[in-house]
């Protein structure tokens, strides 16, 4: 009898799962336990990936990305195989189900998702052996991990008394991207993961999407979601972090004692009825600046002097990310020095009414501290990025919402303690296959570039 990877690929038409041949063996991108993924089916997810995350997806964003998505081919290789050992059988329509819940999610049709993809180049067959894997190690985990899982109701006490004490103290609405590090041998291949991903989300892509792409924690599925957390529902780097950052910006990769972590920082609060919780007074102008003048820093960016929509895109959210975590003039020029690309001008006081029309009408309504919008501008042959940034007599603080404090139900917090245990479960159990199995990289351009 055939095993079930290799009729999932027959009837799929797709070639990831196949016969090592010395022809197939020439173009492949990876052997995993004697089953080849072919850099088609390399070159096929990463489109996938690229075209429903948003984004840049040119070449450099493509090559970018491979090291990142030849890892998920290979553990849904890993996950397929084990379900053929423990006798597990996805049938198509389990598949199809699946897609029709993804459609029903997204107020479209399992025909209009597999024609979109079809119209992108993407064989749509690439989305369904995704789905496959994934409705495979669902239930593996359901079956296997599930009933080890083990919640008291000492457990749940204990963590709605540490979630009390929790209350009066500032709290984070955030989303995150974890990747595992496995081992020493490991930590290369995580940091490139992160870094790839990082450098992604500088071109404008969705941090949820990938976030379902490629996040190894139980929020992956949801996300990244982490909902509102306070101190000791992440690691302690991660708090750390989280109380350094601006709203809607996300963070430098963060290591911790069990991998790496990326951070959008969604919203803060501060509990009604806190010490602090009047916002604080906006910044005033500094020393030397009369009423009716403003003192200006612009950060310039040199930009190609053509550019497509799609390249436009791209430099636009790299600069809304820069903008984001720029809280005034104060030590500006020493945070955009490691920033490669980037040269900050000094202006002089002027008054408002001398500022250049359309300089004026950009700096009109913006606060001291404030960072304007990003605007092109060209001079001479040079085509340039621009924000002009106000300058206060302090930094700008953020404005942090208040609101009383709800209190999770028993059931809501049993219900996340079940699924971070079984995340954690389902880490140690994917490492252990990982350990067991035989991996061949083929195409070491995807570590080369990865490591550049």
């Amino acid at each position: 009898m055939k095993s079930l990877l290799k009729l999932a690929a027959a009837a799929l038409t797709l070639s990831l799962v196949h016969p090592v041949s010395a022809d197939s063996v020439q173009r492949a991108a990876a052997v995993v336990n004697g089953v080849i993924i072919s850099t088609y089916d390399l070159d096929q997810r990463v489109r996938m990936v690229l075209s429903t995350t948003g984004g840049a997806q040119n070449a450099a964003a493509q090559q970018r990305m491979r090291e990142s998505v030849l890892r998920t081919l290979i553990d849904e290789i890993l996950q397929l195989k084990e379900a053929e050992r423990v006798k597990l059988k996805i049938s198509e329509k389990d598949v199809d189900d699946a897609l029709d819940r993804i459609a029903q999610q997204n107020n479209t049709s399992r025909d209009s998702i597999l024609k979109s993809l079809a119209a992108n180049g993407i064989d749509p067959a690439t989305l369904r052996v995704q789905i496959r894997a994934e409705v495979a190690w669902s239930q593996i985990v359901e079956g296997a991990l599930a009933p080890r899982v083990k919640i008291t109701d000492a457990d749940v006490d204990a963590e709605m008394a540490r979630i009390q004490a929790g209350a009066s103290k500032p709290q984070f609405l955030a989303s995150e991207i974890f990747i595992s590090v496995d081992g020493p041998q490991d930590e290369g291949r995580a940091r490139r993961t992160i870094e790839q991903i990082f450098q992604q989300l500088q071109t404008g892509t969705n941090f949820q999407q990938l976030a379902q792409q490629f996040s190894e924690s139980a929020t992956g599925a949801r996300g990244g979601d982490l909902g509102w957390v306070q101190d000791e529902d992440v690691p302690r780097e991660v708090w750390t972090e989280m109380q350094r950052m601006r709203v809607q910006t996300v963070s430098p990769p963060i290591r911790t004692q069990n991998g790496w972590y990326l951070i959008a920082l969604r919203d803060k609060m501060r509990p009604a009825g806190s010490a602090d919780e009047k916002p604080p007074a906006p910044p005033g102008r500094p020393a030397g600046v009369p009423s009716g003048s403003v003192k200006l820093k612009r950060i310039v960016m040199g930009v190609p002097p053509k550019m497509n929509a799609d390249q436009e895109r791209a430099y636009m959210a790299s600069a809304m990310q820069l903008r984001q975590a720029i809280k005034g003039c104060q030590g500006l020029e020493d945070f955009l020095k490691p920033i490669r690309g980037i040269a900050l001008v000094d202006l002089p006081v002027l008054p408002i009414k001398d500022l250049a029309p359309e300089i004026r009408s950009i700096v009109q309504g913006l606060n001291p501290s404030d960072v304007s919008q990003p605007f092109f501008s060209k001079e001479g042959e040079q085509n340039l990025m621009n924000m002009l940034v106000v300058c206060g007599d302090k930094l700008r603080e953020e404005f942090v919402a208040t609101r009383a404090f709800v209190m999770p139900s028993r059931e809501e917090i049993e219900n996340r303690m079940f699924n971070q245990e079984l995340s954690v479960m389902a880490r140690r159990y994917m490492r252990d296959l990982r350990r067991d199995a035989s991996i061949e990289i083929r195409d070491t351009s995807v570590l080369d570039t990865a490591s550049n």
